[in-house]
């Protein structure tokens, strides 16, 4: 009865005060920052992805291929 579900607890609009543009300015720094972080994570799985392909890791692992298992 008293729960909350997780998508009602979501959905409540905090208080908002006016945004400056210095806090603007500061807030889409942060998202230009987290953007950047991740092209640079999927950029280093990449590269691990093809050096573990080149590689050819199922080998020793004993798997006839690169494909998962069914």
């Amino acid at each position: 009865m008293g729960e909350q579900h997780e998508d009602q607890e979501h959905s409540a609009e905090p208080t908002r005060l006016p945004l400056t543009a210095a806090r603007v300015r500061e807030m889409t720094a942060g998202l230009r920052e987290a953007m950047d972080d991740v092209r640079r994570s999927v950029a280093v799985l990449a590269a691990r992805i093809r050096d573990a392909h080149a590689a050819r890791v199922w080998l020793p692992l004993g798997h006839s291929s690169w494909e998962p298992l069914p």
